[in-house]
């Protein structure tokens, strides 16, 4: 089953059983989030990247061309351990790791959630099941991007509709203490393969939070640099 498919499958499991009132905020939000024009202002294939120098969740700082000294980068954008897509998507990615070193390639991840994220996710009011399926510790950096500005550098950054705020508010779920402020500023779930030249090769844009790049399609897009 793909990335894409476990996330159709959970996305029907919330339908069934989230109340309604919850799920017509998410609906609302969802539909808001896949009108804005990221498309038109996100970084493609043959830009340039914008250099970065992040932190991981340890404090030791990466840069773009650190990685590239080391061959293509794949970098992908998620939102946070409390988006359940985002840990399904760690979780495919980290499972089929060895087979994207193999075609060359390092994977790293960037999110504006701070370290607090987890704590904060087990101190919310959000259903178990989320909290369960967080994923605390791949083996492939994560990167903490203070207020989005790398996101924002690549084109991806947009503001969560009040509808996805007020089901925070509901759940319990403190932003503030998960990324370090209260400007609720997220990327859309790109991924990017950037070339040993900082070239952008290959882009996956989605405008929606509902849908990731597969990892196989990453791992061929590779192998075919």
């Amino acid at each position: 089953m793909s990335l894409n498919q476990d996330i159709q499958n959970t996305i029907n499991n919330f339908r069934e059983n989230f109340p309604p009132e919850l799920l017509a905020l998410i609906e609302q939000g969802a539909g808001e989030i896949s009108a804005l024009e990221i498309l038109e202002v996100a970084l493609k294939k043959d830009d340039k990247a914008p250099n970065f120098t992040l932190d991981d969740r340890k404090g030791q700082s990466h840069s773009l061309s650190s990685y590239l000294s080391n061959g293509p980068l794949v970098i992908t954008f998620y939102r946070g351990a409390w988006c359940p897509y985002c840990n399904l998507q760690l979780a495919a990615y980290n499972a089929h790791l060895d087979e994207i070193k193999a075609a060359g390639g390092t994977l790293i991840a960037v999110t504006p959630e701070t370290a607090n994220g987890l704590s904060a996710l087990r101190e919310s009011g959000v259903p178990d099941e989320m909290k369960d399926s967080a994923i605390e510790d791949p083996d492939f950096d994560v990167l903490h991007d203070p207020d989005n500005k790398l996101g924002k550098k690549f084109g991806l950054e947009f503001k969560l509709p009040e509808a996805h705020i007020k089901l925070f508010e509901l759940m319990n779920f403190d932003i503030e203490k998960a990324n370090g402020n209260a400007n609720y500023t997220f990327s859309d779930p790109a991924t990017y393969i950037i070339g040993t030249d900082g070239l952008i090769k290959w882009a996956f844009v989605p405008n929606n939070y509902r849908k990731r790049a597969n990892p196989e399609e990453i791992i061929n897009q590779l192998k075919a640099l």
